[in-house]
C-alpha cells in the first residue's frame, strides 16, 4: 500500500507538470475502435491459459486448466509489485508444493518453463532477424536503453556487472545452488524422454510470445495504423528482450519506450504509437491485477497456495 500511494503521489505530479505537452502531442491521435481493443483483451486472456498448460506440462501434474490458468492470473497480480518475475515464482512454487512436488522439483519445473521461454523468445528473435536488417527498428528499440545507461554511466554500470558475477561465483553461493541444480538436471531428463509434455511445453511457451504480439497488434490496429503483422512480430520479442534488462516489475518504464519507439521505426506516427503502447500495457499488464488479487485469495481458501 505504501509503494501503491508513493507511485500514485509521483504519477499525479507527472501527469500536472506535463499535461499540457501531452495534451498538445496527442491531440491528433484518433480514437481507438472498441472491437480491436476486445480482441486484444481476448488474446491477453490466451496468454494466461498459454502459461497455464505449459505449467501443467513442466509438472506433470493432472490439475484442471481452470486452477492453474487461475493461478497465472494470480502469479500475474503479484509480479506487478515485486521485480525480476519474483513475485511469480514464489506463487508457482507455493502452487507445486502445495500439490505435493518437494522444493527442488517444483524450482526445477518453474525453470524448465524459463528455460522454454528462453528457447521460444531466441527462435521468435531468428525468425524476424531478416525483418531488423535495415529497417531501423532494432536501433529504435535499443536507442532508450543506450541513452540510459549512457547517463548512468560506466561506471555503476561495470560496477554492477562485478557484483553480480562475485555474487553468483562465491563458493557458498555454488553450494546452495548445487542441489538446485541437480534436480533441474534431472527433470530435464524426465522432459527428454516424454516427448509429450516437451512439445506441449514448447507449444505453449510459443504461445504465450505469440499472443502477446497479436495482443499488441490488435491495439495498433484500434488506432487505424497500417503496420503489419510482420513489422509488429519484430518489434516485440526485440523490445522485450532489450526491456527485460530492466530491474522493474514487468519491465514498467523500459518496455513502453522501446515498443514505442520500435513501432515508430515501422512506420507509425509517433504520438500514435505512445498511445498504442500505452493502451496495450493497460489492457494486458495492469487490468489483470484486480482479477488477479480475486484469484488469489480464492485459490487461498481453497487451500491450493
Amino acid at each position: 500500500m505504501v509503494c501503491g500511494i508513493v507511485v500514485a503521489a509521483l504519477l499525479v505530479v507527472l501527469a500536472v507538470r506535463f499535461r499540457g505537452d501531452a495534451a498538445s502531442r496527442l491531440s491528433g491521435v484518433p480514437a481507438p475502435r472498441w472491437r480491436w481493443l476486445a480482441a486484444c483483451a481476448c488474446c491477453t486472456a490466451l496468454f494466461y491459459v498459454a502459461n497455464g498448460l505449459s505449467m501443467r506440462a513442466a509438472s506433470g501434474l493432472r490439475v484442471e486448466l481452470r486452477t492453474v490458468t487461475g493461478v497465472q492470473v494470480a502469479a500475474a497480480a503479484t509480479n506487478r509489485i515485486i521485480p525480476a518475475g519474483l513475485g511469480a515464482i514464489a506463487v508457482h512454487l507455493r502452487f507445486l508444493e502445495k500439490r505435493g512436488m518437494t522444493r527442488p522439483a517444483a524450482l526445477a519445473a518453474i525453470a524448465s518453463i524459463k528455460a522454454a521461454g528462453a528457447v521460444s523468445h531466441l527462435v521468435g528473435i531468428v525468425i524476424v532477424a531478416g525483418t531488423l536488417s535495415g529497417s531501423g527498428i532494432g536501433e529504435a528499440v535499443v536507442s532508450p536503453v543506450r541513452s540510459t545507461l549512457t547517463g548512468i554511466g560506466t561506471g555503476p554500470v561495470l560496477a554492477g556487472c562485478v557484483v553480480v558475477t562475485g555474487t553468483v561465483a562465491h563458493p557458498r553461493v555454488r553450494a546452495m545452488a548445487r542441489p538446485a541444480v541437480r534436480a533441474f538436471r534431472t527433470h530435464m531428463s524426465v522432459l527428454a524422454h516424454s516427448p509429450g509434455r516437451t512439445t506441449v511445453l514448447l507449444l505453449s511457451q510459443a504461445g504465450t510470445r505469440l499472443f502477446q504480439i497479436l495482443a499488441l497488434a490488435c491495439t495498433v490496429w484500434a488506432f487505424g495504423a497500417s503496420i503489419s503483422m510482420m513489422s509488429v512480430a519484430t518489434v516485440y520479442p526485440v523490445g522485450s528482450m532489450v526491456a527485460g534488462a530492466a530491474p522493474t516489475a514487468g519491465g514498467v518504464g523500459a518496455l513502453e519506450p522501446a515498443l514505442a519507439f520500435g513501432l515508430a521505426a515501422a512506420g507509425g506516427d509517433a504520438a500514435t504509437m505512445l498511445a498504442v503502447v500505452l493502451v496495450y500495457r493497460v489492457i494486458s499488464f495492469w487490468l489483470p491485477v484486480l482479477p488477479g488479487v480475486v484469484a488469489l485469495a480464492g485459490l487461498r481458501r481453497s487451500g491450493n497456495l
